[in-house]
C-alpha cells in the first residue's frame, strides 16, 4: 500500500515516520525546500530566523518521545534564557516561562488578586493528571466563552492585563477576545515544573531527523487531491515549473487547515462542514540584522501601551552561522497584522512603525542596521475560537470511524503547540494503522 503525506511539517513527518515503522510504503511531499513547516530555521542573506515554533516543553509527551527516540536528549538545551518583561500602563515587569511562586510573592499584583490566582491554580493543578498536555479537546467543557470574559468573571483583571494579554498577543499574536479559555486553561495545568527547551543546533533539528529516514520531495506545490472511483486518490503537483500527477492508495493531508478546501476537489459534507470552521490568525515581523552586539531581551507590551508593537525580541547571533552579531525581531500586533493585510503590499516598503518602537530599539536601528526580512505568516496559529472544540470534537469521530481515502492532521485537531502537532500525526497514523493494518 502506497501512502502519500502532503507537508513535511511536525505533523506530516511524524505521520508518515509512525505509517513507516509499521510497514507501509510512504512518500512525503512538501512545497518548500526544506522540511519543518512552522518548526525550522530560515535564513535570508546572512539573517536567521525561526519560521514559527520556538520552544519544547517538557510536558509534550508526543514530542519528548520523539526526541528519546532519535537520541537527540543531549542536544536539548534550555530555550529562551534571556530576560523576559511584559510592559503594560502599570509599569515593566519581569515574567517567567511558566507559573510559579514568584507571582504570588514577589510580582506587583494586589493581594486579592494572588488569592484568586492562587485559587484558580489549586483548581487546576488536579487537571495535569488526568488530561493530555497534547490533547485540548480533554478541556472541551470550558469551550464556551472567550479568554477575556474567563478571567474578567474571576476578577483577574490585574493579572490579564499585565500578564496574560501582553504574552498572548505577542507570543501567540491572538486578541483575549478572539480564543476561548481552553489553550490558557491546557497549558497552565501542565506549565508548572515543567522546562522550555530548544536545541543546540536549533528548534528544526528533530524535523530535520524525522526528514532524513523519509522518501521526501521537496518543492512540491500539491494542486489538487480528488478520490478515485477506484480506489486511492489521484493528485496532481507541481515540481520545478512543470505538473506531475500521481496515485496514492491513501492520503494524508497535513497542511494547515486553512488549505484543505483549496485541493480536495470534491470534499465529503463532513469534510466541508468542519474546515469551513477552522481559523488562523496571521503574523507579521520584521528582522533587523545588527552587526554589533546588542544585549539580548525578550519584551511584550499591552494594547494599551503599544497599538502596533506587540513584542520586540533581541536575539545574539554571534553563536551561530550568521553575518550579523545580533538580530532585532519586531512583531506586529494583532490589530497591526489585519489591518496591513487591507493594504497593497509594496515590495521593500517597510511597514511604518517607526514612531511607535521602543526608544531603545529605535536609538539601535538609528545607529544602523543590514539587511531586513519582512516575514509574513499567513497561517500562524490555529484559532481555537469559543465553540470550535464541538467541530474538532465531531470531526474526529467522522475520521476514526472508519477507512478513508484520505486523513487529516495538524495542530488545529490537537492543540497549538509542537506537542499538538506530533500528537496529531501520531493519532492519523494510528488511524491508517487500525483501519488498514500494518
Amino acid at each position: 500500500m502506497k501512502i502519500t503525506v502532503i507537508g513535511a511539517g511536525l505533523a506530516g513527518l511524524t505521520a508518515a515516520h509512525r505509517l513507516q515503522q509499521a510497514g507501509f510504503s510512504v512518500n512525503v511531499l512538501e512545497r518548500a525546500q526544506f522540511p519543518g513547516g512552522r518548526m525550522a530555521e530560515a535564513h535570508d542573506v546572512g539573517l536567521n530566523y525561526l519560521t514559527g515554533a520556538r520552544l519544547i516543553y517538557s510536558f509534550s509527551k508526543s514530542v519528548m518521545g520523539l526526541v528519546r527516540e532519535f537520541g537527540l536528549t543531549d542536544q536539548l538545551c534550555r530555550g529562551l534564557t534571556t530576560p523576559v518583561s511584559t510592559c503594560s500602563q502599570a509599569g515593566e515587569h519581569s515574567v517567567q516561562i511558566g507559573p510559579g511562586p514568584g507571582l504570588m510573592f514577589n510580582s506587583r499584583l494586589n493581594y486579592g488578586q494572588r488569592w484568586r490566582l492562587l485559587k484558580m491554580a489549586a483548581g487546576m493543578a488536579g487537571r495535569r493528571f488526568s488530561t493530555n498536555p497534547d490533547r485540548l479537546l480533554d478541556w472541551q467543557h470550558h469551550d464556551e466563552g472567550t479568554l477575556y470574559e474567563y478571567l474578567n468573571q474571576r476578577s483577574l483583571d490585574q493579572v490579564s492585563r499585565i500578564y496574560i494579554e501582553p504574552v498572548f498577543r505577542g507570543a501567540r499574536g491572538w486578541r483575549m477576545t478572539d480564543v476561548s479559555p481552553v489553550f490558557f486553561l491546557s497549558t497552565t495545568a501542565h506549565m508548572y515544573g515543567a522546562h522550555a527547551y530548544t536545541f543546540d543546533d536549533g528548534i528544526g533539528l528533530l524535523t530535520e531527523r524525522l526528514a532524513r529516514n523519509l522518501d521526501v520531495t521537496y518543492s512540491a506545490d500539491v494542486k489538487n487531491v480528488s478520490r478515485a472511483v477506484s480506489g486511492g486518490s489521484e493528485f496532481s503537483y507541481e515540481l520545478n515549473g512543470l505538473l506531475q500527477s500521481t496515485h496514492a492508495d491513501l492520503v494524508i493531508c497535513a497542511v494547515p487547515g486553512s488549505l484543505p478546501l483549496r485541493i480536495i476537489s470534491v470534499p465529503t459534507p463532513e469534510e466541508s462542514q468542519f474546515f469551513k470552521c477552522v481559523r488562523y490568525n496571521s503574523g507579521y515581523i520584521l528582522h533587523f540584522g545588527i552587526d554589533r552586539p546588542v544585549e539580548p531581551y525578550v519584551r511584550f507590551f499591552s494594547p494599551d501601551v503599544n497599538a502596533s508593537i506587540a513584542a520586540v525580541e533581541v536575539v545574539d547571533q554571534s553563536r551561530i552561522s550568521s553575518s550579523y552579531l545580533s538580530r532585532i525581531s519586531v512583531y506586529l500586533s494583532p490589530e497591526a497584522v489585519i489591518q496591513l493585510k487591507t493594504q497593497p503590499v509594496v515590495e521593500g516598503e517597510l511597514p511604518a512603525i517607526w514612531n511607535d518602537l521602543p526608544d531603545d530599539v529605535a536609538r539601535h536601528l538609528e545607529l544602523g542596521y543590514g539587511h531586513v526580512v519582512q516575514q509574513r505568516i499567513e497561517n500562524m496559529l490555529p484559532l481555537f475560537y469559543p465553540g470550535y472544540l464541538k467541530a474538532v470534537s465531531a470531526f474526529e469521530r467522522y475520521q476514526t470511524s472508519g477507512k478513508k481515502q484520505i486523513y487529516y492532521a495538524g495542530d488545529y485537531m490537537s492543540h497549538a503547540l509542537l506537542g499538538g502537532a506530533c500528537r496529531s500525526g501520531e493519532d492519523v497514523a494510528q488511524a491508517v494503522i487500525s483501519d488498514w493494518g500494518g
